[in-house]
């Protein structure tokens, strides 16, 4: 199964005060239209999509009296491109992770520094009174500037997803060595470009012959080697997709993001029509690094006394590529995980807390306040915690605005490198 990384960005976008505002007046928090969301770890999981809005009333007051009068956003939305790997798991590899996730506002339960883009907010849902929201439908999502060539989004049911091909034709299995199979397929036009990616496939009789499996080699146009350990010798009339960002691939020989890297993104709209927003200028992707020795035990470990946690690769052990930011974002769950994946993030049963924090420039370093963990404290005392998926990225961001026909709805672009930690209580 491929692994994915959701990502959050909050990014304040108020309303600009007019000279008739009055000298030192300052808007408040409900006056800026946050943005933020989150994605799956392994899938989309439940709880994808916390999110800021820009507060209810759309008013901000500022001045001696005076008032402005601020549209309100309607959405908020995060385009996540990664390269991601799993902290205590070489194992599981590396690769392009890509998340479109577009949500309806929610305000956060806590806000460190409300209406600026740094700092952290959290946000606590409640699977009855206050689920997370849903992912949405806004059209086509268009990424150039990747080593493997421009990639086309669509949302297809349940999220979003990357085709580069897909069709059907008469398939053949035939198990390898360590754990790899070839699958062969009459019609397929595999390509180098693939490998890093992940072959999807429907069809056959035998149930582990079929999924979406890490391509980790081509050997022709119609032949690629996959990871699946299950994999049983078979023929079989198949549907195939191959889909890219759809997360690491043990043994990983593709570089998918390469410092210097440029990426610019776009949007077709559509669905549901909540964005309209004109290509990003390129974005500097944000370079490898190696967390700190601190943040490398935190990763795992994650602590449920509400105690600050800081996180980085500023500190001894660590070293930082350059990047514009340093982005955090925790994701707990207490959904069943027995049996399941330890990278498995199974839909809350009850509660789930959402924690996202930026620091722009600084020493590659972050700390997540107590205020902000106390929430996830709290929460695992009405119902126990399984498990927490913790990203630390660095980061090339953008935000672009909705046009001003459509509610001040931000994207946050987010462009780099991702590891992810998962913490079991």
């Amino acid at each position: 199964m491929a692994l994915a990384l959701a990502t959050t960005l909050a990014v304040a976008g108020g309303c600009p005060m007019s000279d008739e505002d009055g000298a030192g007046g300052s808007s408040t928090s409900a006056g800026h239209g946050g943005s933020s969301a989150s994605g799956e770890g392994g899938s989309s999981s439940s709880g994808e999509g916390g999110s800021s809005s820009s507060g209810e009333g759309g008013s901000s007051s500022s001045g001696e009296g005076g008032s402005v009068r601020c549209p309100v956003a309607t959405h908020n939305g995060i385009i996540s491109i990664q390269d991601v790997s799993i902290q205590g798991a070489p194992q599981a590899g590396h690769g392009l992770t890509v998340q479109v996730l577009f949500t309806a506002s929610r305000p956060p339960a806590y806000e460190e520094m409300p209406g600026q883009v740094e700092g952290c907010k959290a946000w606590v849902y409640d699977t009855e009174d206050s689920p997370p929201p849903a992912l949405t439908d806004q059209g086509e999502i268009t990424i150039a500037g990747l080593e493997g060539g421009p990639l086309v989004c669509r949302f297809a049911g349940s999220g979003y997803v990357c085709p580069t091909s897909t069709g059907a034709g008469q398939a053949g299995v035939a198990p390898g060595q360590a754990g790899t199979a070839a699958y062969t397929i009459e019609g397929a036009t595999f390509s180098a470009a693939d490998v890093g990616r992940y072959l999807r496939v429907t069809g056959a009789a035998n149930a582990k012959n079929q999924g979406a499996f890490p391509i980790v080699a081509v050997e022709s146009s119609t032949t690629a080697i996959v990871v699946n350990q299950g994999a049983a010798e078979e023929a079989f009339a198949a549907e195939y997709t191959v889909l890219a960002g759809a997360g690491p691939v043990p043994n990983n020989p593709v570089d998918p993001i390469e410092g210097g890297d440029e990426v610019v993104v776009g949007i077709s709209p559509g669905g549901e029509m909540a964005f309209d927003f004109p290509d990003s200028a390129p974005i500097v992707a944000g370079e490898a690094f190696t967390p700190d020795t601190a943040s490398a035990a935190a990763l795992v470990a994650v602590p449920l006394d509400g105690s600050p946690l800081t996180l980085g690769c500023g500190g001894p052990g660590g070293s930082c590529g350059p990047a514009q930011a340093t982005i955090v974002r925790l994701t707990s769950t207490d959904g069943d995980v027995e049996g399941a994946s330890p990278f498995a993030m199974p839909p809350p049963a009850r509660k789930q807390v959402e924690i996202q924090c930026v620091a722009l420039g600084g020493d590659g370093t972050l700390t997540i306040p107590a205020e902000a963990m106390k929430l996830l404290q709290e929460a695992h005392q009405v119902s126990p915690i399984s498990r927490i998926r913790t990203a630390l990225m660095r980061e090339g961001w953008a935000g672009p605005t909705n046009a001003a026909s459509l509610p001040p709805n931000i994207t946050t672009i987010l462009v780099g490198h991702g590891l992810l930690g998962f913490t079991s209580p």
